[in-house]
């Protein structure tokens, strides 16, 4: 049985809470984030969770944290037996789990997120307590992660991109009804190595789908 939205946000609210107990900063990105800016195409399946001002704890120090706060947080072993890292859960209930997945920011990291400073972090009503990556950043996250999926080796990463097309089309539309401009003040924070990438990125996606462009366009990119 699939998660509601609000099993998925329940997830998410408690790890925030504990996080914020330790005087650590958060906000969400991937389809969770999504679906509270409005993309209600599709659910959220898990959360997707960037700790900001982590101090000196790496992902696996943070998991430990929630899991020894909250006894519905618990550590699995990776199915990729080459991994050296443990997946958090979240117990719902019934024999049902969330997944929680912790991530850093910084150009050194696997996902390249660039660090949200805490004043830039959104609220989205009705879900107020619940923080979010700026809109520009987190669709040129989901645009990231087109291409990263695009152009992987493996066959369970490039089954992502249609979806991945899907989540674009749709957050580029809610991008460009909210107005939002990458030269904005509210968008100053993004570091340039992030523009950057995206500008080479945003070149590949209207190579792929040309009819794009004006809506890039509306964007800034």
């Amino acid at each position: 049985m699939s998660l509601s939205p609000k099993e998925v946000r329940k997830a998410a609210r408690t790890a925030i809470t504990i996080f914020g107990e330790y005087g650590m900063d958060c906000c969400l990105f991937g389809s969770l984030a999504c679906h509270i800016n409005g993309m209600t195409y599709r659910d959220p399946k898990d959360v997707d969770l960037i700790v900001i001002n982590n101090g000196n704890h790496d992902t696996e120090d943070l998991k430990e944290i929630l899991v020894n706060a909250d006894p519905r947080f618990y550590l699995v072993e990776s199915q990729n037996p080459a991994a050296t890292y443990q997946v958090l859960w979240f117990r719902i209930g019934s024999g049902r789990g969330c997944k929680v997945d912790i991530l850093t920011t910084g150009r050194s990291t696997d996902l390249n997120i660039p660090r949200v400073p805490a004043g830039c972090v959104e609220y989205i009503h009705p879900f107020n307590d619940l923080p979010v990556m700026p809109l520009i950043a987190l669709l040129l996250l989901k645009l990231q992660g087109w291409t990263d999926h695009r152009h992987s080796q493996k066959n369970h990463e490039r089954a992502k991109v249609r979806q991945d097309v899907a989540d674009i089309r749709a957050m580029l539309k809610i991008a460009i009804d909210a107005e939002v401009h990458i030269d904005d003040q509210d968008s100053k924070w993004l570091p340039r190595w992030f523009r950057n990438q995206m500008g080479d990125r945003v070149e590949e996606y209207i190579g792929k789908f040309p009819g794009s462009q004006t809506q890039w366009e509306s964007v800034g990119l």
